[in-house]
């Protein structure tokens, strides 16, 4: 059931469990039998089509525009190290605004304008090529590059521009702080845990 992502929003099975009021695991279950359009992370994680959990919504008499709660909040996606998976990063990877990749194809491929994409230096494809810095939705987005004492001397993220240095691994409190730091600037935005 792998396949890469597409220009379509994609949600967790989590953050699909909060909407329906049913458990993960009753939604995971759902993904597997077919009730929903979804794809696995390389991480294992299963992303639904939006359009998908409304279709569904629609066919069971539930709020179609449950998935829209989405689309008002900014986007922030992190890109992290497949080989050190975190309880944090679990965690982030449920709140309804953000996105955890750990594959160069998921940052192809983004669904909308990023506001901030966190990313872990320790990624050593990251470094190898600058193609995947040429999207044009990360243009204006404002990158964390995070564990940056890892960051090789030649690495191509000393071009980029909107970057900040972080020399810690990645935290609730860090993302949390840029959501906050986002609903200022934004004040329409709403928190998305």
């Amino acid at each position: 059931m792998k396949a890469t992502q597409t220009t379509q929003n994609y949600i967790s099975t989590s953050q699909a469990a909060k909407m329906l009021g049913l458990s993960v695991g009753t939604v995971q279950r759902m993904v597997q039998n077919g009730a929903f359009k979804a794809f696995v992370t390389d991480g294992g994680h299963r992303r639904i089509l939006s359009s998908s959990l409304q279709d569904y919504c629609k066919q069971h008499g539930l709020s179609p525009d449950l998935p829209a709660r989405l689309e008002n909040q900014p986007q922030v996606c992190i890109l992290h190290d497949v080989e050190h998976m975190s309880p944090a990063i679990q965690r982030l990877g449920e709140w309804a605004c953000v996105t955890v990749m750990t594959h160069p194809l998921d940052l192809m491929d983004i669904g909308q304008d990023l506001a901030v994409l966190f990313v872990d230096a320790r990624i050593a494809w990251l470094h190898a090529s600058p193609v995947h810095l040429q999207n044009a939705r990360l243009q204006d987005a404002h990158i964390v590059l995070y564990n940056s004492e890892c960051l090789p001397s030649n690495s191509p993220f000393h071009a980029v521009r909107h970057l900040q240095l972080f020399p810690d691994d990645i935290s609730t409190d860090l993302v949390d702080g840029y959501l906050l730091s986002l609903r200022h600037l934004r004040p329409q935005a709403a928190l998305c845990h």
